[in-house]
């Protein structure tokens, strides 16, 4: 079910505390059409600018008083219609810089300290403008304060994130059962994204990606017209949005007999990913789940051919806080949901991934997906 407009106000409520004790005279969450930049908007709205070529910004002052800014005056009705924003509080400007200039001058914000949230991928153009137009004011980055909002996740987007995984595993593994000697990959991802839209995603998360043989060394290879033979390695990295939460997860196989080298490194990345999610309990950092996966794979032998962090946040974006990797020392709590990934790839051996989702619980942990699950090897 989608998030209900109760909680859409709650957590505009706890933004708004925050920045209240931040002193911000007003926060301004900047956003544009593009998976990561604008959900922070749709967080705190419902509404999210889906085509690349939108922008628009969130304007919060202390009082609570909210208006949408959009550059595209034919995505009004439908911002309307997605947010609990009424439409008197919405404008359009062509100019999205002069825009907000104007909308500050207008409010008397022509000087204090506004929070800006989308620092990170407004473009500097647009930045250089609004210090120009509003000389007075200190632009502070405030992506952080939302972004420490959308760390613990409620029972809905739980529920989400539970869906999108399991339209996911359902979808790898109907990649599984097409497999056969010469199809090839791009054949086989299309049977995934299928699978994925019939079972009632919204749309794919990210590029999918299914690799064969040696292009499983690589870790993260797009789908080409390569084809499959008996004794490759066969890997799947693939995702789906569900209610706009997103699924990620990855899965190794083999096609046929795996050699004494491929069950090895299977073994041991099913072993790795087991003792991670071991790991993971309230109060553990992230980088001491990080060190169970990576620990064993370099005792045993294969440290260097591990070379990238454990995990991610997953919810409204692909990669999200909190990163699971060595050096990150954030403390883990109930709610927070991110990916378990350890991998292995060794070159003249094939790669081996297996990715899933897990929650923190106030008991430990709960596993959101079943890519483990799957067996090593398909006839």
């Amino acid at each position: 079910m989608p998030i209900a407009a109760a909680e859409y106000w709650k957590r505009f409520e706890r933004v708004l505390e925050a920045e209240r004790l931040e002193a911000f005279d007003l926060l301004l969450v900047y956003a544009q059409g593009c998976r990561g930049m604008y959900s922070n908007l749709l967080y705190l709205t419902g509404y999210y600018n889906f085509d690349p070529s939108l922008r628009g910004a969130l304007l919060i002052r202390q009082d609570g008083t909210a208006h949408l800014l959009l550059d595209s005056e034919w995505d009004l009705d439908r911002a309307a219609r997605t947010s609990w924003i009424e439409r008197r509080a919405m404008s359009c400007s062509p100019d999205l810089p002069a825009g907000l200039v104007s909308h500050c001058r207008e409010q008397g914000l022509t000087s204090g300290r506004i929070g800006l949230a989308g620092d990170e991928y407004m473009p500097v153009a647009h930045y250089r403008r609004l210090e120009a137009g509003l000389p007075g004011v200190e632009f502070v980055p405030a992506t952080a304060l939302i972004a420490n909002e959308r760390l613990l996740k409620s029972p809905a987007e739980i529920e989400a994130l539970r869906v999108a995984a399991d339209i996911t595993d359902k979808a790898i593994l109907s990649g599984i059962l097409a497999l056969k000697e010469g199809i090839s990959e791009l054949a086989t991802l299309a049977v995934c994204a299928s699978t994925m839209l019939e079972l009632h995603a919204d749309e794919l998360a990210f590029v999918p990606e299914v690799s064969f043989g040696e292009m499983t060394e690589i870790g993260g290879a797009p789908a080409s017209s390569n084809t499959l033979k008996r004794g490759d390695m066969v890997m799947f990295d693939m995702g789906c949005v569900y209610d706009h939460y997103v699924g990620d997860l990855s899965c190794t196989c083999v096609y046929g007999k795996p050699s004494v080298e491929q069950q090895t490194i299977f073994d041991l990345v099913v072993r790795a990913q087991e003792a991670a999610i071991r790991a993971v309990h309230p109060g553990a950092t992230a980088a001491e789940v990080d060190s169970a996966a990576r620990d064993p794979i370099a005792r045993a032998g294969y440290g260097e051919y591990f070379n990238h962090g454990l995990g991610h946040g997953q919810g409204l974006d692909h990669h999200e806080p909190p990163f699971i990797a060595g050096d990150d020392l954030t403390p883990l709590r109930p709610g927070m949901v991110f990916s378990v990934e350890p991998g292995v790839y060794l070159p003249g051996v094939g790669g081996v991934r297996i990715e899933d989702t897990v929650l923190v619980t106030e008991a430990g942990c709960e596993v959101l997906s079943a890519s483990n699950q799957h067996a090593p090897e398909i006839q």
